[in-house]
């Protein structure tokens, strides 16, 4: 959600519900209608007028093309010409962003600083000034036969590589009136293979079809068949973006905000086909909107032409009770609405989609149990976790039951079939994913007593039938009650009026507001104890806090990693969640795996956390896992540390600064310079902050989130007796594989024998850093981070 509104939701009555779901799913025969000027942007049929160019310099923000050749126009559709085909010779080049680790990250896919390239052919796409830049002196005259090939795959092409829609992008630009124009360029024989380049300043494409929505408007990349998928070579923020020194994140040009959704969900055949229908109340955010792009099944792979086959096709669109134009094409990653009156600016208006496909899978070995292909994709959606109130009806054969996100309001026969049900979730809290299963579930029930409080809500565990399965679902319910009490008093109240979970399975776990989708885990250890309050922990970090794009990821996986390692601590015991602590530091020294085999290096070489998906690529798979969830983790673990007073121990500091931080973005999404900003109002009261000078956490979040330092630490030291029968502990230390600047305080810990100890820091600074600490006499142990606090290759004390 766009703006803070609150919604009354009324629940809708299950006897009345019948009637909605007749109407619904007979409208799922209405065949797709077509936005007339999509199609003849679609078209793309070349006009014969021509240009022939020498040594022409084309710029396009960061990239420039020189082109000899001829450039063969498409008719104009409504005056304007949308596309052109390139037959000759030319060369591309595109400086990298001036960002260190963008520059690192298009080195090591590359293995050259900046993407340069030769091209023999080229096709264009634009709503931009091409035309009126390249058009001027053509003629008319015959089209060959290559160039109206080109025009005729393009889209096509793009549409089964990618899930982007060329046309209808093309076509929502004009109807929006949109500013500044897209540009696309496919481009042939390059030293990339065959590569593309789109330049959106409205984002679109770029956030729907390659998760970029941290305001990148350029992205190139190029189709890889050993991953059947397109890979980023780079993404950037426009120049002008780079003069003015600031950016906008992608959704502040969603046109948009969804504000309910009223989503009836038909599963009477859940093997064959998931229908629904969606109430969306919404308002436009933008003036002169009048084409309106959606998501839905965009996460189906090329793989099995799951996109084409199991997608969820739109069969209807009603905009106050009227129909209204919409496309979807095959191969397509979501659908655009086109409207032939734009929507007045703040208005309120519903519009009702409804589509169908087969986009429930079932596992092997557990009939009846379905679950959707992908959670997050099977309903319509515009922008990027938007938030809004939910009611979900599920129509569904009896001997079923359904698990879904909210509070189930209402459970009952349908009148027009006694063999089948309707349940009714709501969620009045405005949240940014909804999703749910179906099978012969077997409920276990109990209350969480949030502790000190008289708060309490019901718990529940959809498990299987005991013939089918052993599942100890009290160990369950016990270890979901214990993570979500745990974190309520750690993080801040849960806000949710139920908690639940959903056997699936899978061998993942995802977490929804207010339900978890989770694998039969039941034997106790540490494992078990850390994934289980991981995916509770989601409830805070992902759910109660949402990540304002890709780059922050880390801050919902990496905060719920080290979360379930606190849980484990208090749960086992502290020398297990070390253990877990060693694994997740051992992930980052392996090498990261490539489409041939083991690529060079190690994982934390691959990039810094701020790259978030990005990290995974065909030269580093396993980036995002090991980084985003392992090293984020880890990232938060040193926080805690320098929050810690390192005499005593107490840590409270750190649980009040993330208290703060869920309150200030409770309901909504935060960015991590939200987070640093945060951290930053505590930090310059801690005992480390006092003791070293520094008010701020800048250097922290420089090194450990957008650098990619792994340093090794080592402690030498001396004792040198002093005329009063103290001793002065002096000596350096030493940090190798980080720069001159590099900054950290390190636990340090003295033991004197017996139980009698002292704790204390002395920091790393440049490669060498002198100490002196006066102690009352000779100790008997030095060490440099006995329990790994902070982040190294190694830490050793000599």
């Amino acid at each position: 959600m766009k703006h803070q509104t609150a919604l009354p939701i009324i629940l809708p009555v299950p006897f009345l519900v019948a009637a909605t779901f007749l109407l619904a799913f007979a409208l799922a025969a209405n065949a797709n209608a077509q936005s007339s000027l999509q199609n003849e942007i679609r078209s793309f049929k070349l006009s014969g007028s021509s240009v022939q160019l020498e040594d022409r310099v084309f710029q396009r923000d960061r990239v420039t093309m020189k082109l000899n050749g001829t450039l063969y126009f498409a008719e104009p559709v409504n005056g304007r010409v949308t596309g052109a085909v390139f037959i000759g010779n030319g060369s591309f080049s595109a400086e990298t962003a001036p960002i260190e680790y963008e520059r690192a990250y298009v080195n090591r896919l590359i293995k050259a600083d900046n993407i340069e390239s030769s091209f023999t052919n080229a096709v264009f796409r634009f709503s931009d000034d091409t035309f009126e830049v390249l058009g001027s002196g053509s003629t008319s005259g015959s089209t060959p036969s290559l160039a109206a090939e080109l025009a005729a795959e393009i889209d096509a092409k793009m549409l089964r590589q990618t899930g982007a829609n060329l046309a209808s992008r093309i076509a929502a630009s004009i109807a929006n009136s949109e500013p500044d124009g897209v540009f696309f360029g496919h481009f042939l024989g390059g030293k990339f293979g065959d590569f593309s380049y789109l330049f959106d300043p409205q984002t679109r494409i770029p956030a729907a079809n390659f998760g970029l929505n941290g305001g990148e408007k350029g992205v190139i990349f190029n189709y890889l068949r050993a991953i059947g998928d397109s890979e980023v070579l780079t993404a950037f923020y426009s120049l002008a973006d780079y003069q003015r020194g600031e950016v906008e994140y992608s959704d502040m040009a969603d046109v948009i905000d969804a504000l309910h959704h009223d989503i009836e969900v038909d599963l009477r055949e859940p093997k064959k086909k998931l229908a629904i229908r969606m109430s969306l109340e919404l308002q436009p955010l933008a003036k002169n909107v009048r084409a309106i792009p959606f998501l839905i099944g965009e996460s189906l792979g090329e793989y099995g032409d799951a996109r084409l086959k199991k997608q969820m096709r739109i069969r209807s669109a009603k905009l106050g009770g009227a129909d209204v134009e919409f496309v979807q094409e095959d191969w397509e990653g979501g659908f655009t609405v086109f409207l032939s009156e734009p929507l007045a600016l703040g208005k309120r208006v519903v519009l009702e989609i409804t589509a169908e496909g087969d986009f429930l899978r079932q596992p092997d070995g557990l009939a009846d149990f379905s679950y959707p292909r992908s959670n997050t994709a099977w309903y319509p959606r515009h922008g990027y976790l938007d938030r809004s109130t939910y009611s979900l009806t599920y129509l569904h054969p009896k001997k079923l039951k359904i698990g879904s996100v909210g509070r189930r309001v209402a459970e009952s026969p349908w009148p027009e079939d006694k063999d089948l049900s309707v349940t009714t979730y709501s969620m009045p809290r405005q949240i940014a994913l909804a999703t749910f299963a179906i099978g012969p579930y077997q409920r276990h029930a109990e209350t969480v007593t949030f502790d000190g409080t008289d708060r309490r809500i019901p718990l529940e565990y959809n498990s299987v039938s005991g013939a089918v399965l052993a599942i100890k679902e009290d160990f369950i319910l016990a270890e979901i009650s214990n993570s979500v009490r745990y974190f309520d008093k750690l993080f801040g109240a849960y806000p949710y009026e139920t908690y639940s979970a959903s056997f699936h399975p899978y061998g993942f776990g995802q977490g929804f507001p207010s339900m978890l989708m989770i694998p039969p885990t039941d034997r106790a250890g540490k494992y078990t104890y850390a994934f289980i309050a991981h995916e509770t922990a989601h409830q805070w970090w992902g759910n109660i806090v949402a990540w304002r794009s890709y780059r922050d990821q880390w801050l919902s996986e990496g905060f719920a990693e080290y979360s379930g390692v606190l849980y484990t601590s208090l749960r086992e015991n502290p020398k297990a969640a070390r253990n877990l602590i060693e694994e997740m530091r051992d992930s980052l020294r392996r090498p990261p795996l490539t489409t041939t085999g083991i690529g060079k290096g190690k994982l934390n070489e691959v990039g810094p956390i701020i790259l978030g998906h990005r990290l995974n690529s065909s030269k580093t798979f396993g980036g995002y896992q090991t980084l985003i969830y392992n090293k984020g983790g880890l990232v938060l673990r040193m926080l805690h540390f320098l929050f810690t007073d390192p005499s005593s121990g107490d840590g409270e500091p750190f649980f009040n600064m993330m208290r703060a931080f869920v309150e200030k973005h409770r309901d909504g999404t935060a960015s991590t310079d939200d987070f640093r900003k945060v951290a930053n109002e505590h930090f310059a009261k801690t005992p480390i902050a006092r003791k070293y000078n520094i008010s701020n956490l800048d250097w922290f979040f420089k090194q450990w989130v957008y650098e990619t330092h792994l340093p090794k630490f080592r402690l030498e030291h001396t004792v040198e007796p002093q005329p009063d029968g103290s001793v002065m502990l002096t000596g350096h230390v030493l940090a190798e594989n980080a720069p001159d600047d590099f900054f950290m305080p390190l636990p340090l810990a003295i033991g004197f024998g017996g139980n009698q100890a002292a704790n204390g820091t002395v920091a790393a600074y440049g490669p060498k850093n002198a100490f002196r600490i006066k102690l009352p006499r000779k100790p008997q142990k030095v060490e440099l981070d006995p329990n790994n606090w902070v982040l190294s290759e190694s830490t050793s004390t000599k």
